[in-house]
């Protein structure tokens, strides 16, 4: 018999998905259908579907789940590989067109993080995220879509998206943002260096060579992306394991005293021991794999990994599916919601937390302003 509870046997199949491990089969012995139904419904959640799908079918013929749900993940599994070659496609063709057009961009995400797990075609796809570092070219991307007849619209200050083939397109002009001016000017310099001295990296994504950020300055910004989702609203595990697959595929190329002393300087450090000891207890990750030195705080780790299962995928199954729809009632229900994650996180990171309640009013101004201009042009 199984010693796991399901929250258990879920990141049993998620970790040796990502770590490319075989299950332990006696782990699932006698597993009931309602049990493989509510791991399915973490996996859907979290977004990790096909991962655990692709673990869960791996499993030894006496333990395998039942005929009926063996089918539903031989579904998953094939949707999401059709979903990235999808993807990969619509990369190779927006490429293509803006070289044509001299707008060179740098992948973020996506295909980007997909290329360090075992099997980049079993992770779930999302959106295609371009940095558009040259000033000028963030204005002519738009016109170009314009003159394409593609309508688009502002998402928030740092980009825009539209369509292709299905495929959502985002074109930013800003990376990431902190709420906190002196580390966003930290961080904007940093971006400027990497711009001037052309310091990205390339990729080849099945056949389609991408520019990425340089490493250091990738593992920052996946850490904070997630952090910032997770801050705001809730992050779920597949923005969580693409931050350690990284990590593990970089290893040997972050210096530890260089990237400790990059994460200090953005009051990042101990959030990021915080989900690294997450992952080590949770996740089975190695203590090799973080280019920092861990913590022991394992309070804090609990409470991260409650917050991840209870949130989902960028908090989307959270306590903010019940944001009423009218929109005075649904602004106040986004801002207590944001206080009270305040006050449920803030040791985590007080730098960056604390000042939550504020940005959250500010950044619906701009988005706001910034909707109404673009939608009188």
């Amino acid at each position: 018999m199984n010693s796991l509870d399901n929250r258990g046997l879920f990141l049993h199949l998620l970790a040796r998905a990502v770590w490319d491990k075989s299950v332990e089969g006696e782990l699932f012995e006698n597993l009931k259908l309602e049990d493989w139904r509510e791991i399915v419904n973490m996996a859907r959640k979290q977004s990790v579907s096909a991962l655990v799908a692709d673990k869960a079918l791996s499993l030894p013929k006496a333990y395998l789940p039942p005929r009926d749900m063996s089918l539903l993940f031989l579904t998953q599994i094939e949707q999401t590989r059709n979903l990235n070659r999808k993807i990969i496609h619509t990369l190779s063709v927006v490429t293509e067109e803006y070289r044509e057009e001299d707008i060179p961009f740098v992948l973020l995400k996506g295909p980007s993080s997909a290329a360090n797990y075992p099997d980049p075609y079993l992770r779930n796809p999302g959106d295609l995220d371009l940095f558009i570092y040259r000033k000028e070219d963030y204005a002519r991307s738009k016109e170009r879509v314009r003159s394409k007849g593609f309508e688009f619209e502002v998402a928030d200050t740092m980009h825009y998206h539209y369509s292709l083939d299905g495929v959502n397109i985002e074109p930013h002009h800003k990376i990431t943002y902190f709420e906190r001016k002196r580390y966003e000017k930290r961080f904007v310099a940093l971006v400027r260096e990497a711009v001037n001295n052309e310091s990205f990296k390339h990729i080849d994504i099945e056949g389609v060579r991408v520019k990425q950020l340089p490493v250091e300055m990738h593992a920052l910004y996946l850490f904070h992306h997630m952090f910032r989702h997770f801050a705001h609203q809730g992050v779920g595990f597949r923005q969580f394991c693409d931050w350690l697959l990284f990590l593990k595929k970089h290893r040997n190329e972050i210096d530890k005293d260089s990237f400790t002393a990059l994460a200090k300087s953005y009051a990042l450090l101990f959030p990021m021991q915080v989900f690294a000891r997450a992952a080590v207890k949770y996740l089975e990750a190695s203590e090799s794999i973080f280019p920092f030195d861990m913590t022991s705080n394992e309070r804090l780790a609990e409470a991260v990994v409650e917050d991840i299962f209870e949130s989902g995928n960028f908090g989307f199954h959270g306590d903010m599916k019940k944001r009423p729809k009218e929109n005075i009632r649904g602004l106040w229900f986004s801002y207590t919601f944001t206080l009270k994650r305040t006050l449920k996180f803030c040791t985590l990171s007080p730098e960056h937390i604390l000042l939550l309640p504020y940005w959250k009013l500010i950044t619906r101004l701009r988005i706001g302003f910034a909707s109404r201009i673009d939608n009188n042009k």
